[in-house]
């Protein structure tokens, strides 16, 4: 009995602190640290198992050093995350100059005939406010919905390049289509066209190192965003670059959800069918996403590039109002999530997501949930088989709640849903990279693009019933007598939630 209550004590005080240091340390340092501590707890949980059922003295000694290095690797880790988050303030004020560099070589041009909603002006102030980013007019976009279109587009326009190339990818594949894509910048290198690659480097652990050798060797300027073990000693284990960009010339831009892999062509059978969104654009928003990809080459390179030809004079007449937001664990401000929440809460008619990983906090919660029960109809579209099934596990832990408040869930049934989009009463649009989760409103660097059109906002509407008339959807019924292995897979589906 004594024994017991020394655990509920231990557990209540742990509990105390858990809650409290929210308030004491920065959010985005304890997500950084959450994957080790639960490595470590992991370890613990074992060798206490271990060392309770085996008496051998020698064995229980290994054990005891074990269990040391692991909580001193702890300590490490935590110090190495907060460490990390203080070099990195040094970090955003040196992009910040930077930044102000690469706006004195481009300008947006005004543009007084445009008329936002009350909604929309708010949303693209906030955007301004916090990321820098203004408002751009001259655009012209095309959604693409298949992923053969996609990738031909993205090659069709780089065969075009004159000056420059600039991709960044979370995943690169040395597969069918990273060869294709392989193969096109060493010819345009050939040409005499700058050719940069980011990739992530946890997102393509994959990636082969004579992939890599062969673009460097025809000059191609390639570079990882760290790579996993220089994530572990820099205490970014869990934070990753998970934009997706294609640029050409400054002038014409995708992005969207896509990486650079067959699994999106279809091509993975465990997975099948790959739904996924991307955007092309040219105008002034091409050059902002220029801008952004530059600023993460400083990153990873410590180079400034500032000249005039990676943003060539803009030939787009078309009025479509659009604004790039960024996203990344060091700005402190969760602007995308801040966006989102707005988008939401504005809403009057309509709310329409699509997302691969639902892992709402609080804050987002209540916002549907506050949405949908002032009678605007709050969508919600996932993939019915999730590419992981721990994250299926953690997107249903939510499904009840959501429902309970009116809101439609539904879950694609027809392959992989893997697009990001949120539609708000048909003419605020959110495209990107960025998934309504944990990972990417909070950890992980993003981009999207907010446009604030009715054209592409009724296509984009179109793109939703089509997801939904291929779905199924989920109803409280399904929950009136949930079996207690659903129960369980929901719990500990909310345990990795800092990880997904």
């Amino acid at each position: 009995m004594k024994e017991f209550l020394v655990l509920i004590t231990w557990l209540l005080f742990l509990a105390v602190i858990y809650y409290n240091l929210f308030v004491i340390i920065p959010e985005a340092i304890i997500l950084g640290v959450y994957p080790y501590v639960l490595g470590i707890t992991l370890i613990l949980g074992i060798g206490v198992l271990v060392l309770k059922f085996v008496e051998n003295p020698s064995f229980e000694k290994v054990i005891y050093i074990v269990l040391g290095i692991s909580c001193l690797f702890v300590g490490f880790s935590f110090i190495q995350v907060w460490r990390n988050a203080k070099l990195l303030n040094h970090y955003q004020e040196n992009r910040s100059y930077y930044m102000d560099d690469l706006m004195k070589i481009t300008r947006e041009r005004k543009y007084e005939g445009i008329h936002l909603t009350p909604e929309q002006e708010g949303i693209a102030t906030l955007i301004e406010a916090n990321t820098g980013i203004p408002l751009t007019n001259y655009n012209r976009a095309t959604i693409i919905n298949e992923s053969k279109k996609i990738f031909d587009e993205m090659i069709e326009a780089m065969d075009q390049a004159k000056e420059s190339i600039h991709i960044g990818f979370f995943i690169v594949r040395d597969d069918h289509i990273g060869e294709k894509f392989k193969e096109i910048l060493k010819k345009k290198v050939k040409e005499g066209v700058e050719v940069r690659l980011i990739y992530d480097g946890k997102g393509s652990h994959r990636l082969g190192k004579s992939f890599i050798k062969g673009l460097r060797e025809a000059g191609v300027e390639i570079f990882a965003y760290d790579a996993i073990a220089t994530s572990i000693l820099k205490g970014k284990l869990n934070h990753s670059n998970h934009r997706k960009m294609v640029i050409i010339d400054g002038k014409v831009a995708f992005t969207g959800g896509i990486n650079l892999g067959d699994e999106y062509l279809g091509r993975d059978e465990a997975i099948g069918n790959w739904e996924d969104l991307c955007i092309r654009v040219e105008g002034e928003g091409a050059h902002w996403i220029q801008k952004v990809f530059l600023a993460d080459w400083y990153y990873v390179t410590e180079e400034k590039l500032l000249d005039e030809a990676y943003f060539q004079a803009i030939q787009v007449e078309e009025v479509l109002p659009m604004q790039v937001v960024t996203s990344g664990y060091d700005t402190h401000w969760n602007e995308i999530s801040q966006v989102y929440f707005s988008m939401i809460t504005a809403a009057k008619e309509s709310v329409y997501i699509a997302t691969p990983y639902l892992i709402l906090s609080d804050s987002m919660l209540k916002a549907l949930e506050t949405a949908a029960l002032r009678g605007v109809d709050v969508n919600i579209i996932l993939p019915k088989k999730p590419d992981l099934f721990i994250v299926g596990w953690a997107n249903a832990s939510f499904f009840e709640k959501l429902l309970k408040r009116k809101v439609k869930v539904y879950q694609y049934k027809d392959g992989f849903l893997h697009a990001k989009a949120v539609l708000v009463d048909g003419e605020t649009l959110s495209l990107g990279s960025a998934n309504l989760n944990t990972r990417s409103l909070h950890l992980d660097y993003e981009l999207n693009l907010m446009i604030y059109d009715e054209t592409l906002g009724r296509e984009m509407k179109e793109e939703f019933k089509r997801y939904i008339e291929n779905s199924v959807q989920v109803t409280l019924e399904d929950y009136k007598s949930p079996p207690i292995s659903q129960r369980l897979k929901e719990l500990i589906g909310r345990f990795i939630i800092p990880l997904t």
